[in-house]
């Protein structure tokens, strides 16, 4: 998976730095799922990194149709040969005579055992999980008759290509996508199938129009999932592809064939509604079972972006990886994924539900995702969804560990948030894992069985988190701090959790007092205005400076460029920011909320009690005053931090993580929890997919109340039935009747 802020066009998905998996199938001669097709003629040498990014597809469950179009170059043939004979799983088809492209597929199509085909050509590459996705999409959207995804070019040409079969519109003036796709072998045969006579190339453009034509047409998965070379030129082998008058000649005879696909002329692919009650299948589609050497480990996260908890599963992935293990990732929430690339540095295996599957497929994706990589267990994180699935999947797989890990308690969120979720679905967890002995505390008064529940610290990399004087200076220098300025620091969303108008007040206060510092605020979020608000016009204005959200790298030299790291949380597990502050020799003041006593006290960090607004800025103004002025006590907390975040080590995490893994696994067989029936474990997962429908729809209405009554928010993106609109009006209507109530 590339970085498409900053994309590395050397690291192709055969790169040695690329992460692995053991893609392997349990049983080659298994019947395939798909059929992955590639038409060859004279492909060279660069097949073979085609036929390995093939072979190390997390689909393994396919049969792979090489139809050699009658090649004459006698290195192609013996880089041919290599494949011929070796896996059960690959078909070579000689042709008699070159007929092409269009001719060569045509063969493949015919010569499919199953009903999905992946175009791939013989000098391209795909991303490993490629096929998988395209897959389970056309699976679970029969109104879809082709996907792909994002393309990125590389060799002769670098880019990325972020367009695909959702610009139909361009289809009758260009082509915008090339043949690595997936195709249901049904929409080529009504198509007719491509055109054998046009040997001169851009048959891809012809065929497209001629499966709209037959009422199919496709989408796009938003995930990099393909690589095209690009040659110096394409019109010394295709004719037709000459970026000239040729071109301009093809593209009217397309533009004379397809009249009827101008203007609003292309197949519409109806939109589906989530509906009440919606049913939710089970039968698995296909087994696609892997072979096995590692242990295995399935992690259910909400999503991937920037975040502590988040950073907590990046940095476990990354110490499990090391130690061995296989990790599977599966996002189980709408939203960001802007992390998607971090975690792919660990492992290829990393699926984004929201992108391949509709919801009422999620509990059938999940149950598959465990039986085909035959995981040990199965660990949830933050996601509703993965504990609301708990009884469906423990009814599906009841010979796998189940556990999950809490960071903190959320009082302002579903009545406790993730660690409620802990307690209520305990019963169907082998192991709860909670991130502080506070939060253990805090569930067994809920209810919480205290056996069933095990402390594992997050932690730092002392040897990546550190002091470094020439981050600082390198770091200060770019944003304009001066090199012996006391710079204040506050890194984390601007959310109502951080207090940013705390933090906004204190700074005001403080620069009331004339202290000479510089403010620096590495976050952003939905009360950034209201912070800025606070700042405007007073003695701080100058002294603040908003970087915004910034990257893990930035962050690595913004936190040692700091002298002070202020978090005014109203509530926290242990902040991972707060183990990289220590860590980097920073001196610390915040809350002492949550399990923050464990690792701060009085020795290595500032901490004060949660109070009312007005005292608490009152207490850090005096707390941060102090350190501004005194450096000598700075630097006294500065090593004292750093000593102690030094014992909480990533390395120490992963070894007591891996300790509750196998405790979870013990305690699934040696006090297995309660059977639950198939029945009742799919009834479970209706309640869950309806829970997470009616969440998005009320979402939707709370926005459409703000707006109506003239506030600015930002709306939830919701997929609504007509039906459904018309509940959104008749609330439109109530709400402005009662405006002056609501207000």
């Amino acid at each position: 998976m590339i970085d498409p802020k900053q994309p590395d066009y050397q690291n192709t998905p055969v790169s040695a730095s690329r992460a692995k998996y053991g893609y392997a199938p349990a049983n080659p001669e298994a019947a395939p799922c798909v059929s992955i097709l590639t038409p060859y003629y004279n492909a060279g040498d660069h097949f073979e990194d085609t036929a390995r990014s093939v072979l190390q597809q997390s689909m393994q469950a396919f049969e792979w149709i090489i139809v050699n179009d009658r090649s004459t170059d006698p290195e192609s043939l013996r880089v041919l040969d290599r494949y011929r004979h070796v896996d059960p799983r690959i078909r070579i088809i000689d042709c008699e005579e070159n007929g092409g492209p269009s001719r060569a597929r045509n063969i493949g199509y015919a010569a499919a055992r199953t009903p999905y085909i992946a175009q791939i050509d013989a000098d391209d590459l795909l991303e490993p999980t490629a096929v998988e996705k395209w897959f389970w999409f056309l699976e679970t959207h029969p109104e879809v008759g082709f996907v792909k995804g994002y393309s990125l070019g590389f060799d002769a040409e670098e880019y990325l290509w972020t367009n695909g079969f959702h610009c139909n519109e361009r289809f009758l003036q260009d082509n915008p996508v090339q043949p690595n796709s997936m195709i249901r072998k049904q929409v080529h045969a009504d198509a007719g199938g491509y055109d054998e006579a046009n040997r001169a190339g851009l048959e891809d453009w012809d065929f497209w129009l001629r499966c709209a034509t037959a009422g199919h047409w496709g989408t796009t998965i938003p995930e990099y999932l393909d690589w095209y070379r690009r040659r110096e030129t394409h019109s010394d082998r295709w004719d037709n592809w000459d970026s000239g008058s040729r071109q301009k000649e093809f593209l009217k005879e397309l533009q004379r064939l397809y009249p009827h696909l101008q203007g609003d002329g292309f197949p519409k692919i109806p939109v589906r509604y989530s509906e009440p009650y919606e049913n939710v299948p089970v039968d698995l589609p296909c087994g696609n079972k892997l072979a096995k050497t590692k242990p295995r480990l399935l992690m259910l996260v909400p999503w991937m972006t920037m975040g502590g908890s988040d950073k907590f599963s990046l940095d476990l992935l990354e110490r499990l990886t090391k130690r061995g293990w296989e990790v599977t990732i599966a996002a189980t929430r709408d939203g960001d994924n802007g992390w998607h690339h971090e975690f792919a540095k660990h492992t290829p295996d990393v699926f984004i539900a929201r992108n391949l599957v509709t919801k009422a497929d999620y509990p059938r994706f999940l149950q598959y995702l465990i039986e085909s990589r035959q995981v040990d267990a199965v660990l949830t994180t933050h996601s509703c969804l993965g504990y609301q699935l708990l009884p469906f999947l423990r009814s599906r797989c009841p010979d796998v560990a189940y556990l999950d890990y809490c960071h903190i308690e959320e009082a302002d969120w579903k009545n406790g948030g993730y660690p409620r979720f802990g307690v209520g679905y305990q019963e169907v967890l082998d192991l709860n894992v909670v991130s502080s002995q506070h939060l253990k505390r805090w569930m067994v008064e809920r209810g919480g069985d205290p056996e069933r529940i095990e402390v594992c610290y997050t932690g730092v990399d002392p040897t990546v988190w550190k002091p470094d004087a020439k981050a600082r200076e390198s770091f200060r220098d770019k944003i304009g701090v001066g090199q012996d300025e006391v710079m204040v620091l506050f890194a984390g969303r601007l959310h109502s959790q951080k207090q940013p108008r705390v933090l906004a007040r204190t700074i005001v206060a403080l620069a009331e007092r004339g202290l000479e510092f510089r403010a620096v605020i590495a976050g952003d979020g939905e009360e950034r205005g209201a912070f800025d608000g606070i700042i405007a016009g007073t003695a701080a204005a100058n002294r603040v400076l908003m970087l915004g959200a910034i990257s893990q790298d930035d962050m690595k030299r913004a936190m040692p460029a700091a002298d002070i790291f202020f978090l005014p949380s109203k509530w926290e597990g242990i902040a991972l920011s707060l183990f990289e502050a220590m860590s980097c020799g920073v001196a610390f003041v915040g809350a002492a909320v949550g399990g923050q006593r464990e690792l701060v006290d009085s020795s290595c960090g500032c901490l004060i009690e949660r109070s009312d607004e007005d005292r608490e800025v009152a207490e850090y103004t005096e707390l941060l005053d102090k350190l501004i002025r005194d450096r000598a006590y700075r630097e006294c907390l500065s090593r004292a931090g750093r000593d102690r975040a030094e014992t909480f080590s990533l390395d120490a995490m992963a070894e007591q993580m891996i300790a509750c893994i196998d405790h979870a696994k013990k305690l699934a067989n040696d006090a297995p929890r309660m059977s639950i029936s198939q029945g009742l474990g799919r009834e479970t997962a209706v309640a869950a997919i309806e829970s997470t429908r009616l969440e998005a729809l009320a979402d939707s209405l709370w926005s459409e109340r703000h707006n109506v009554s003239g506030t600015t928010t930002v709306a939830t993106s919701v997929s609504r039935s007509p039906s459904q609109w018309r509940v959104v009006k008749r609330v439109k209507r109530m709400i402005k009747k009662r405006l002056p109530k609501l207000r």
